[in-house]
């Protein structure tokens, strides 16, 4: 296990957790990431050096920052993996990684997957043994990966998830909007309120789960909006337009466009 934040201590602690309870090793360049993981019993080691955990290993899963994510992929690359070892890694985009695994040489091993879990808190201590729990789990791979996607989607089955195949171009735009898009309106709803001088302390529940996201890692982020999706962007400025009009509503008293875009809305969610 490559990483031991939120993502992957939560697989190294689910995976030890389970009836068959592998041996997972841990790595992470936080040396304090790699003492609590060892504490906690989600790893059986921890060595400092990278090649210790990829040594003898069946399945080199990577749970870093996409960035990181694909550096790392080239440096597995260059090790003395055994000739079965699957790639795995959980990024949050799967077009970079991929193109990362055919440029390294090993597409025909690498297993793309992105659970639909996480949290706004990051580091070990945010991670659980339940986060996959009923979770869907995107796999992007290629199809002469298919001996390795199907050990992959075993693995997430044994933590309770439920990983369904798709490509990186449909995850990625998917991701963009469902994902990416939320993202940032807690944003930008966080810097609004904090313009006004609200703190989070004066939210109610309503404000709290509209603004949870707000309090993301931007590190883990960063890399992500980097080449942003035309699709994010145009959906950004719709947001901001429909904003905009809401404004001149209210400024106006039509409190029945208001209501219309509430209803349309409402039934959007209910549906």
């Amino acid at each position: 296990m490559l990483g031991l934040g939120v993502m992957g201590g939560s697989i190294a602690r689910a995976l030890t957790g389970t009836a068959a309870a592998p041996e997972v090793r841990g790595w992470s360049h936080d040396t304090e990431e790699r003492r609590a993981a060892l504490y906690a019993g989600a790893v059986t080691a921890a060595p400092e050096d990278l090649k210790e955990v990829l040594q003898d290993a069946d399945l080199v899963a990577i749970a870093t920052p996409l960035k990181a994510a694909c550096r790392l992929i080239a440096d597995i690359a260059a090790a003395d993996l055994t000739r079965d070892a699957t790639i795995m890694d959980v990024s949050g985009l799967k077009a970079p990684v991929a193109r990362a695994a055919a440029e390294a040489g090993v597409a025909g091993r690498f297993v793309g997957a992105h659970p639909m879990a996480g949290s706004e808190a990051s580091g070990f201590p945010a991670s659980r043994a339940d986060l996959f729990e009923g979770a869907l789990v995107w796999i992007v791979a290629e199809p002469e990966a298919s001996a390795h996607t199907q050990k992959v989607e075993a693995l997430w089955r044994s933590m309770g998830a439920r990983p369904v195949q798709t490509s990186a171009e449909t995850h990625d735009r998917l991701m963009s909007l469902v994902s990416h898009l939320p993202q940032l309106a807690a944003n930008g709803l966080a810097a609004a309120l904090d313009g006004e001088g609200i703190r989070a302390g004066d939210l109610g529940p309503g404000g709290r789960d509209m603004t949870r996201l707000a309090a993301s890692n931007p590190e883990v982020w960063a890399g992500l909006f980097e080449g942003a999706h035309p699709d994010l962007v145009r959906a950004l400025r719709a947001m901001a337009g429909t904003l905009q009009d809401v404004a001149d509503e209210l400024e106006r008293g039509d409190v029945e466009a208001i209501a219309a875009l509430m209803q349309r809305t409402r039934s959007w969610s209910d549906a």
